[in-house]
């Protein structure tokens, strides 16, 4: 018997396998719970930058506030004392304000926070550092000593090997620099998106205020169109020049029409057919298209002929 042409089931399989394997990638595992984070497109350099910047406002406000829960649980309350419920209370709002911008930064289109917003937001967290570098700097904690004393007898001077004089100047330097690193930050990105702000204002785009940071163009020029909007439907375009087209062929083909001469003036049915024997005809013409007809003016040289001279008067 001769060989069968039928090839086997084993390859159709094979090209199945193929065919499948250049399907493309499925949704990650957590798109469901971050809808807008996960599955949108690549940020741009400006919405990177503010993030950096953000985070980083975010380490030294955590380095800030750590180093002043710890002075206020090892030190004593006094009039050295008072920059530490400051500083703390500073930390904690300025975090909070930049966590919040932060977190919704990943949704870029849908983002609630607008622009006049994070700028109030940035201002209050600037003006709240700026309040905490002025207090550390004119405070007369910073070349204050430490002592450490007994519980039983406050006469009584400890040595302690974990705290020391050396060590609270150098935790203090420590929360002087970070307070000045988020000034500048803070201060760097207000001027930088208020100046971009009034820019876009003053171009006539009136939706500056009320867009999202994270969603409008900001390095767009402005006659350009953003890049959401899509290009002009190229059907709509053929349909005009179609009609155009249509309507240039449909005049060149129509023979002129000719202007309507005025119709001759028509005489209109009177009572009587015939005048009498003592009457001369009398006729009344109606024009069209003009105004309405009125009655017609007979001369004195029209009069009726008085045949028996009754107008006469009589003799004398």
């Amino acid at each position: 018997m001769s060989p069968s042409n039928t090839r086997p089931r084993h390859a159709r399989k094979d090209t199945h396998h193929s065919s499948s394997s250049r399907t493309p990638a499925s949704r990650p595992p957590f798109a469901f719970f971050f809808p807008g984070v996960l599955t949108s497109r690549m940020p741009s350099v400006f919405n990177i930058a503010r993030a950096c910047i953000y985070a980083a406002v975010c380490v030294w406000t955590v380095i800030c506030l750590g180093i002043a829960v710890h002075f206020h649980g090892i030190l004593v309350s006094s009039n050295l004392t008072r920059f530490i419920p400051f500083a703390i209370f500073a930390c904690c709002a300025s975090l909070l304000l930049i966590l919040a911008l932060l977190g919704f930064g990943f949704w870029r289109d849908r983002n609630p926070i607008s622009t006049r917003t994070e700028l109030f937001c940035l201002g209050l967290a600037g003006a709240l550092w700026l309040a905490l570098g002025i207090v550390l700097v004119s405070s007369e904690a910073d070349g204050a000593d430490v002592e450490c004393f007994s519980a039983n007898d406050p006469s009584q001077l400890l040595d302690m090997s974990g705290f020391n004089t050396e060590t609270y100047h150098a935790q203090y330097r420590v929360m002087e620099a970070c307070s000045f690193f988020n000034i500048i930050l803070l201060w760097t990105v207000i001027s930088v998106l208020l100046f971009m702000t009034i820019r876009h204002y003053r171009w006539g785009n009136r939706t500056v205020l009320i867009s999202s940071v994270t969603a409008f163009p900001w390095f767009s020029k402005p006659g350009s169109r953003s890049g959401k909007q899509l290009p002009p439907p190229v059907t709509a375009q053929r349909s005009r020049s179609h009609r155009s087209h249509r309507s240039q062929t449909r005049a060149k083909e129509a023979p002129p029409v000719p202007e309507k001469a005025p119709m001759p003036p028509r005489r209109l049915p009177s009572g009587r057919s015939k005048p009498t024997h003592n009457e001369e005809p009398q006729h009344v013409f109606w024009m069209p298209h003009s105004t309405p007809p009125q009655p017609a003016h007979l001369s004195e040289s029209r009069r009726v002929r008085d045949r028996y001279y009754r107008d006469a008067s009589p003799r004398r």
